[in-house]
């Protein structure tokens, strides 16, 4: 574990906490379960998200102060997590570089050190794995609260367990949580198994515009006019990418975002044969090989075509 991250933990006083937008389960989980323990060794620790908690997370146990405007103050160290680059934080990500000392933690491929200290494990199962590591050499007791939002983020970013990330420390980290007190099929039930209608009539939307291409590439697009007729937003969406790329034979799943007409948010799964991290990193994104995201200008129809030339610079026809 970092000496450097350590040494500040134990020095400082008061912290700041953030993760990047558009917050998945290991991000608030672990950005979470660090919060508290900070509290628990008599630190002060406030956790800056740009963006509300998604639905299927508000069952994460929340730390005491978590604010969704950048904050004021003197912070002895900033802590951002699960974030490949600072400007992933989002708005107000370049106050927080000037704040204070940062402690980058992450576990992507493509992280880029944006950090003063940088603790970052590509071959980490999560940033919650990283976490997990940290409190240990804290000698901080994992309470159930903060075993709960451990587990999430495990569990999440493992996509249940069932990714190529998963490892046995991975399993191991997981047992101890349960040993802490946390029950595993109503953490299950709460992320999968939990969802408002809507979802679903946006999902029937979204499947009517899959395509594939050369039968190893399907995509799918949500725009915001689907949002406006199913009452959703964009994280009644996620998720979705999973769903192409169970097709059989599909190597790369790809679900592109109507932002705006002008912008889209691109989310790339991978079964091994392509490095979509890559591919995306190629577009200002990043991630891991087999999941990843960038954002691309342009028209939706520029978007796809970008996706394609990226995918198959030798070209590639519409199936059917």
């Amino acid at each position: 574990m970092n000496t450097r991250a350590k040494r500040l933990i134990e020095e400082g006083r008061s912290f700041l906490l953030t993760t990047h937008i558009d917050p998945d389960g290991d991000a608030i989980g672990s950005v979470f379960a660090f919060a508290m323990a900070l509290g628990t060794l008599g630190k002060e620790a406030t956790v800056y998200l740009r963006d509300r908690i998604p639905y299927r997370y508000e069952f994460l146990p929340a730390p005491a102060r978590v604010v969704h405007a950048v904050p004021e103050g003197k912070y002895d160290a900033i802590f951002v997590l699960d974030c490949g680059s600072l400007f992933r934080v989002g708005s107000g990500h370049d106050r927080i570089g000037a704040m204070a000392p940062i402690v980058n933690i992450d576990h992507h491929d493509t992280n880029d050190h944006f950090g003063t200290v940088n603790l970052v494990d590509p071959g980490a199962s999560s940033t919650g794995e990283i976490i997990y590591r940290l409190l240990k050499s804290l000698k901080v007791k994992v309470d159930p609260d903060m075993a709960v939002n451990l587990y999430t983020a495990v569990f999440t970013d493992t996509g249940s367990l069932r990714y190529d990330n998963t490892s046995l420390e991975a399993f191991k980290i997981c047992e101890e949580m349960v040993k802490a007190g946390v029950r595993p099929s109503w953490v299950a039930g709460m992320v999968y198994e939990s969802h408002p209608k809507e979802r679903f009539l946006l999902l029937g939307e979204v499947l009517c515009t899959l395509a594939t291409y050369g039968e190893r590439i399907a995509m799918a697009r949500v725009t915001s006019e689907m949002f406006e007729r199913t009452g959703t937003n964009r994280e009644f969406s996620d998720g979705f990418v999973e769903f192409i790329k169970e097709i059989r034979g599909v190597e790369v799943a790809v679900l592109i975002r109507e932002i705006d007409k002008q912008h889209h948010k691109i989310s790339m799964r991978g079964k091994g044969a392509v490095d979509v991290a890559a591919v995306c990193n190629g577009f200002g994104g990043g991630g891991h090989r087999n999941a990843a995201g960038c954002r691309i200008e342009g028209t939706m129809e520029e978007a796809e075509e970008k996706i394609l030339r990226a995918l198959a610079p030798e070209g590639c026809t519409k199936d059917g």
